[in-house]
């Protein structure tokens, strides 16, 4: 079973959204990055640009997450700034992923598709991220380490 997942991360200027891998700078607050996470699987809207936040700290929970979900737990976490919560409950094969903003909104994946490309794309973030905020090196680099062990264990 194949899964489709579609990944994007933004940055949020004024009204307008960047896609991240594009944005060079400057940030105007390296403690606060405004921007947004679009997030699809097998069609299913989980996430959107309304649901926007702080880019880098959803991204380092969710680093985190993923690796806890790649040894068999289940992980729960909040958005950074607002009451979206989202949910990965690990199965045999499976990871439901559930987002509850307003309503809940759920699918069942694979798991290993699902932490490849999350894993995948997070690395790259914030590979990204030390390029346009050196002072989250360290912080990005805990986050790293996260996705190069699920990385190691799925390639």
């Amino acid at each position: 079973m194949n899964s489709y997942i579609s990944i994007k991360s933004y940055v949020k200027c004024g009204k307008v959204y960047i896609d991240f891998f594009d944005f060079t700078g400057p940030v105007k607050d390296p403690d606060y990055i405004d921007g947004a996470l679009e997030l699809s699987v097998n069609g299913v809207n989980l996430i959107d640009k309304s649901m926007y936040d702080y880019i880098d700290d959803l991204w380092s929970y969710l680093a985190e997450g993923l690796s806890i979900v790649s040894k068999g737990q289940a992980f729960k976490t909040y958005f950074p700034d607002q009451p979206i919560e989202v949910n990965l409950v690990p199965d045999k094969n499976t990871i439901l992923v559930s987002v509850n903003c307003d309503a809940e909104v759920k699918v069942s994946v694979n798991k290993d598709d699902f932490l490849i490309a999350m894993a995948e794309h997070a690395k790259k973030f914030f590979e990204h991220l030390k390029l346009i905020v050196p002072s989250s090196d360290k912080s990005s680099e805990l986050s790293i380490s996260y996705l190069n062990d699920i990385l190691m264990k799925r390639h």
